[in-house]
């Protein structure tokens, strides 16, 4: 779990990194790569992430309705950090539908850092877990090794993550945001995801009754986790570039990433 939280936080200061280095030339390209990282989160979402969520017992749809607010859950993060999870802001101190001025915008990055904790949880599923797992209420879940790192989640994950710390950093940079409250406001972000998978971890290893036993709050877990990367994952289809228009190159990284999905989920 360790190496895994430590590995999305050194690709989130990459980003960063890359931002810093190159100016707006980093973004260049960010269309194409928020295409490409959506079209494959949308792969692993119905050829791995569905069928997980659903292979948890429980006595009703749990997964399907948290499915659901999942989805509306990220509605209300989208909008209180007005896009940033999908690249949606310009580099200039500009978002498409705000105006950020030259205020660092608090309530944007908290809600960044809501998603990024939320959306990583299920990557504590490592082999660690699986001994640790306590029965509760009278029942057993088979907790399979297949989050840690390298795992489809976390490739997803991190596909999604480059853009986001790039556009993050970008943003705070327009803001005239000093350089120690930049990357310390960038750290923060790329410690999320180990947050999220401590509390995952504390929870599922634990001893607390949960209504319906561990079995349900996994596939609570997963189907919160699915609602949120397929609101993130069909925004970034639609919104691959100016007019929500589909152009050659762009459809060519969707139909790319879709097709590695495939090859590696299918």
């Amino acid at each position: 779990m360790l190496l895994t939280g430590l590995a999305l936080f050194a690709i989130a200061l990459l980003g960063g990194a890359t931002i810093e280095t190159l100016g707006n030339k980093a973004i260049k390209n960010l269309n194409l790569i928020l295409a490409f990282g959506g079209s494959y989160i949308m792969g692993l979402l119905f050829l791995h992430l569905v069928p997980e969520a659903y292979s948890y017992g429980s006595s009703f749809n749990i997964a399907g309705v948290f499915i659901l607010i999942g989805f509306l859950v990220q509605i209300l993060l989208e909008y209180i950090s007005m896009g940033l999870e999908h690249g949606h802001v310009h580099l200039d101190g500009h978002c498409k539908d705000h105006d950020h001025g030259k205020v660092l915008p608090w309530a944007a990055i908290i809600s960044l850092c809501i998603h990024a904790l939320l959306e990583s949880m299920p990557l504590a599923e490592g082999a660690d877990l699986a001994s640790h797992v306590h029965t509760m209420g009278h029942i057993h879940v088979n907790v399979k090794p297949t989050m840690a790192i390298g795992s489809p989640l976390f490739i997803g994950l991190a596909l999604h993550k480059t853009p986001v710390a790039l556009v993050l950093m970008g943003l705070m940079k327009s803001t005239g945001t000093n350089a120690i409250t930049r990357w310390g406001m960038l750290a923060m972000f790329g410690l999320m995801p180990l947050t999220g998978m401590w509390i995952y971890e504390t929870i599922v290893s634990s001893s607390i009754e949960i209504p319906g036993g561990v079995g349900a709050f996994m596939a609570a877990v997963h189907g919160l986790v699915i609602g949120i990367l397929l609101h993130v994952a069909t925004t970034v289809l639609f919104e691959t570039g100016e007019g929500h228009r589909f152009n050659l190159k762009k459809l060519g990284a969707v139909v790319i990433g879709l097709f590695i999905a495939y090859v590696t989920l299918g």
